[in-house]
């Protein structure tokens, strides 16, 4: 049986949060009892997990934002602010693949548009979560990375650069924030069931079997495995943990 967490009276802004990890924490964080403001790029996606949300009774609200503009960031939190009183809890889950290409072959835009989703992105999201969460007493940040935060993995440069970026902004961040009521983790998420990785699976599966096979475990997470992850870092029963790498992946860093 999942544990169960009590977030009542408190706020939950998620990056990405209009499908796939975030989503899923998102509802986690909702049947907690918290308030939640999901950040996307896509409307439509948006509307339609608010609506998700608002059928199991939550408070919630959608606020349009790309990870990468920080203008629409800014507002996003602000809105969140406005509407809910306060923060306390951030889960940074927006983030983009790329893709895989040897090294004389690989595009520059890929580059730079991972980076900038995956890495900088995160870097946005916090400068503007944690005034938030100061404001409001103090709080709690979870930033998606991967098993590729710690871990190489041939021609996923992009990718792999941004998510151990993400791992070292988490520590960077978590240090400057130790003594002011801010905690920041980090999850290293193992390969995940999201809709996207099924899909990857029914186009290419000898190649996704083969990552699956990677995992000790040889399964898939499920979102909701990461999501427990992400409620557990933003409560008390974690309130000593901070810059920390969270491996959620059935065994692949043990390797």
């Amino acid at each position: 049986m999942p544990i169960q967490y009590d977030y009542s009276g408190k706020v939950a802004f998620l990056t990405g949060g209009a499908s796939g990890i975030g989503l899923c924490t998102a509802l986690a964080f909702a049947r907690a009892g918290a308030a939640v403001a999901i950040a996307s790029r896509n409307p439509a996606a948006g509307a339609a997990a608010l609506a998700e949300l608002e059928r199991t009774g939550a408070r919630a609200l959608y606020v349009p934002a790309d990870v990468r503009d920080e203008r629409l960031l800014a507002a996003a939190v602000q809105r969140t602010v406005e509407h809910f009183g306060r923060l306390d809890a951030a889960v940074n889950a927006a983030g983009v693949g790329g893709d895989m290409t040897p090294l004389e072959q690989a595009d520059q835009s890929v580059w730079d548009d991972v980076m900038a989703t995956n890495a900088r992105g995160v870097w946005l999201a916090m400068r503007h979560e944690i005034p938030a969460m100061l404001a409001s007493g103090g709080g709690s940040i979870v930033n998606i990375s991967s098993i590729y935060g710690a871990a190489g993995r041939a021609a996923h440069h992009a990718y792999v650069a941004s998510k151990h970026a993400v791992l070292g902004l988490t520590r960077s961040v978590a240090l400057e924030y130790a003594t002011r009521g801010v905690r920041v983790n980090a999850l290293c998420a193992g390969v995940t069931a999201t809709s996207g990785m099924r899909a990857a699976r029914a186009a290419v599966p000898a190649l996704v079997d083969a990552l699956i096979a990677e995992h000790p475990m040889h399964r898939m997470a499920s979102e909701a495995e990461i999501a427990a992850a992400a409620l557990w870092l933003c409560s008390e029963a974690a309130s000593y943990v901070t810059g920390a790498p969270l491996a959620v992946d059935g065994g692949f860093l043990a390797g």
